[in-house]
């Protein structure tokens, strides 16, 4: 299967922001939804289907396309609520039906509660079982509906235990399989599927070819191939022989995700780490290890060296490209790109020309906080992340380092940080490299003029005016209705509730406010703004408020954001405050948060997925935050396990 198809030059990002969505017709709304499916940009697919629906409210297609795309975003829970509406309308065909079954399925794998783990299992079961029945009974010589429902009932029974269902169900599949396969031989589900009814029967070896005939397919899309390898990896870790999971394991290809860090070009006073006269060989180790990796989904920032040697070999394979940059373009330009001398400000231009997506974690400028350097990375190996989790697939870290501990946000950072979340990263070591340099006899001579440009940056201390911080905004939303006399009843469940959540944190908030129903802190640590905005959430939605509210309940909107603020003394609060944009983005997404929910930015989402395995969210969209604030993802958050 090639991984490295041309569409991964063309950033389906750009197209939709040129996209005509007032007058669209459905189909080229779908047609573009399942372009982003097949390259497994599931949020970006999401929000297509949903912008379509605004205009095409009714739309069946279109609803089962933004329910699709989240269940493959990881997203199940919210994709049960769409497609129940669906369902609750009348549409009760077999796609629709198996894909609610799938985002049950979803749930039940997902969840760490016994009960609702049934709960959803059986829901699942139900749900396929219906969407099997209803298509057999049709009695149609048309198969292509029949055999994923019947798979799908049959992969529910086996993890269920309920292995002789299973087997019937299984084998109905296969027999299904093999007659629409005696027609056409190149369609990629049913082969698939016809592999997983091998699986699932203990027909291992015949599992093992018909997987492998599935993803040398001209169809078999990368999205396509993780899903089911997947639901083959599930039913394998069942088997008490552990062979067979390692032996599926390896019968499929990964996407290749793949994030870079590493040395800059050295600068005159520095010590020998990345010389001019290096590129070449760095080129051809990056290159090789690529190759190694299956790469052909690359995410780094764009700095003068590792960053962008990276970046164009990554465009060189075909492969996605996404930037990720600390602060303002020319200041990062100055900074960490003019320094390298020669043409790399060219060559920055380029791979930001050419990448599929360039994120920045804050528009404004340096200031001198390095500490930007070190956020923007977590927030690229978060976004990372992220892409594996919809895959199914353990990202990778690619490094040209020399295994020193280095400046605050350096490759060192990178380093240590990614080993305490997945595995150890793999190693270009830097040392080696100036080995190989200094045997030849004559180094490369790097083009043009590559002299080194002395300018104050990244490293050199200068005192920051800004900090990454993270704001929590949290409002009560039925305060309203709460009788005058009772205010300070109120005020001692809100405040004094809130106060003793503070008090089992690690770290108390650096600043808190309130005002009324209102509630507003800032944490130098994301882990206890996490734990203060689930017990909140909690608190008050788990509470029987009757004496203060007439339907007895008291449901908090929350809404967190990270990023770099400005840290000032406020003379009315006779205190230190903070201010900025970025503390303005938290305060806008808080109106329209669902109630009794906690709703994030896309940053603490990228965080959360990284570095927090304590907690988990799902999609909500591209949402109009308050006050013209602007369009923004925005993610639900919840604990791990649903």
């Amino acid at each position: 299967m090639s991984q490295l198809a041309k569409r991964n030059t063309i950033s389906l990002r750009r197209e939709w922001r040129l996209f005509d969505r007032d007058h669209a017709k459905p189909e080229i709304f779908l047609k573009l939804c399942d372009r982003m499916i097949e390259v497994g940009e599931f949020l970006l697919a999401h929000d297509v289907a949903r912008a379509g629906l605004k205009n095409y409210s009714n739309h069946k297609a279109l609803g089962q396309k933004a329910a699709h795309a989240l269940c493959k975003a990881g997203s199940p829970y919210t994709a049960t609520q769409i497609l129940e509406e669906l369902v609750s309308s009348g549409v009760r065909d077999v796609e629709t039906q198996s894909l609610l079954a799938s985002a049950y399925k979803d749930l039940c794998e997902n969840t760490t509660d016994n009960t609702k783990k049934q709960q959803y299992a059986d829901l699942a079961v139900a749900r396929y079982e219906q969407a099997y029945l209803s298509q057999k009974s049709l009695e149609s010589e048309d198969l292509s509906n029949l055999y994923y429902p019947c798979i799908n009932v049959a992969f529910m029974h086996f993890v269920c235990m309920n292995y002789e269902k299973a087997r019937e169900y299984a084998d109905t599949a296969a027999q299904i399989c093999l007659k629409i396969l005696e027609q056409d031989e190149s369609n990629y589900w049913v082969r698939a599927t016809q592999a997983e009814a091998f699986l699932l029967l203990g027909r291992i070896d015949e599992a093992l070819d018909a997987y492998a005939l599935a993803v040398d397919l001209p169809d078999a899309k990368p999205s396509y191939v993780a899903s089911t390898r997947k639901q083959a990896l599930q039913i394998s870790s069942l088997y008490e022989d552990e062979t067979i999971r390692n032996r599926i394991s390896n019968a499929f290809p990964t996407l290749g995700i793949v994030a870079c860090s590493g040395h800059l070009i050295d600068t005159p006073g520095k010590s020998r780490r990345f010389p001019q006269e290096a590129e070449q060989i760095v080129r051809a180790k990056i290159e090789e290890k690529l190759d190694f990796m299956g790469a052909t989904c690359g995410y780094s920032s764009a700095a003068c060296g590792t960053d962008i040697i990276f970046l164009e070999a990554m465009s060189e394979r075909g492969g996605e490209t996404h930037v990720f940059l600390p602060f303002a373009k020319e200041e990062f330009i100055h900074t960490s790109v003019v320094r390298g001398g020669g043409d790399w400000v060219a060559r920055f231009q380029k791979v930001l020309d050419d990448a599929t997506s360039v994120h920045y974690v804050t528009n404004e400028g340096y200031y001198g906080d390095d500490g930007l350097f070190s956020f923007c990375n977590d927030v690229m190996l978060g976004f990372a992340s992220m892409r594996s989790r919809g895959l199914d697939e353990v990202p990778n870290l690619l490094l040209f380092w020399d295994g020193k501990e280095g400046q605050e946000g350096g490759t060192g950072d990178v380093a240590k940080s990614w080993r305490e979340t997945f595995q150890e990263p793999t190693i270009i070591n830097s040392n080696e490299v100036l080995n190989l340099l200094d045997q030849l006899e004559e180094p490369p001579i790097p083009k043009g003029d590559t002299k080194p440009i002395f300018v104050k940056s990244f490293g050199d201390t200068v005192t920051a005016m800004r900090s990454v911080k993270t704001m929590l905004f949290a409002d009560v939303e039925a305060f309203t209705r709460v009788k005058e006399e009772l205010t300070a009843q109120f005020v001692e469940v809100f405040h004094g509730g809130v106060a003793s959540m503070m008090q089992e944190l690690n770290c108390k908030p650096e600043f808190v406010n309130s005002w009324g129903d209102s509630f507003f802190a800032v944490f130098e640590d994301l882990n206890d703004a996490l734990k203060l905005a689930m017990a909140m959430r909690d608190f008050f939605g788990n509470g029987n408020w009757p004496e203060l509210s007439e339907t007895g309940h008291l449901d908090v909107r929350i809404s967190m954001h990270a990023g770099p603020v400005y840290e000032e003394f406020d003379p009315l609060l006779k205190k230190r405050n903070f201010f900025g944009r970025h503390v303005n983005q938290a305060a806008r997404i808080e109106p329209i948060v669902l109630p009794g929910s906690v709703f994030v930015s896309e940053t603490v989402a990228a965080l959360v997925s990284y570095r927090y395995g304590e907690f988990d969210f799902e999609y909500a969209g591209n949402l109009e935050l308050a006050k013209d604030f602007g369009a923004y993802p925005v993610y639900i958050l919840q604990r791990k396990g649903y």
